[in-house]
């Protein structure tokens, strides 16, 4: 059975919306004068969605500083680009390092899927797909050695071997269970 933890999404905020404005409407209606939920203006709605996100984002991104500074991790995938998709990988060292691999996303979606650890997103040119996985200390040996090389075949004999890697668990890892 398929267990998935979402553990930061903001793919679909049009879904949040609704509930953004009865927040709204409930806090500044006398303030502001409105009389109807559909006095708000969307203007509103849309800054609180992006506040709501951009706080929801922090939150996030502070969990993901904790766990990358003590692993190593591989990110291999499949970014959109405007001449076709195109596969690689990358070393991750800290959260940062992370962030500028899916910076470029404009929507994201980043879970936990039996442990495997998920990042789905779209952008002007496409959508990404990627997984992560926790390198072992074999996996970091076999890394260095390489000096961290981006070659292909040396990402799928990490990513494929658990000798060389483990799932993240990251679900598990921050908020237990």
């Amino acid at each position: 059975m398929k267990k998935t933890t979402i553990l930061y999404d903001n793919t679909d905020l049009t879904e949040t919306y609704p509930d953004i404005r009865d927040y709204l409407f409930d806090t500044y209606a006398d303030e502001r004068g409105w009389a109807a939920k559909e006095d708000i203006p969307d203007d509103e709605v849309y800054a609180e969605a992006a506040d709501i996100d951009k706080m929801n984002w922090e939150d996030f991104y502070g969990d993901l500083e904790h766990i990358f500074k003590n692993d190593c991790y591989l990110l291999t995938g499949v970014c959109g680009r405007w001449n076709g998709p195109a596969e690689g990988g990358k070393f991750i060292h800290s959260a940062s390092e992370l962030l500028d691999c899916i910076g470029h996303l404009d929507y994201i979606k980043i879970y936990d899927e039996n442990g495997h650890l998920k990042i789905s997103g779209y952008h002007h040119d496409g959508s990404d797909s990627y997984e992560i996985k926790r390198l072992t200390s074999k996996g970091y040996e076999l890394a260095c050695r390489n000096y961290f090389a981006k070659d292909r075949y040396l990402h799928q004999v990490i990513m494929n071997c658990n000798f060389y890697s483990s799932l993240p668990h990251l679900a598990k890892r921050l908020y237990g269970g």
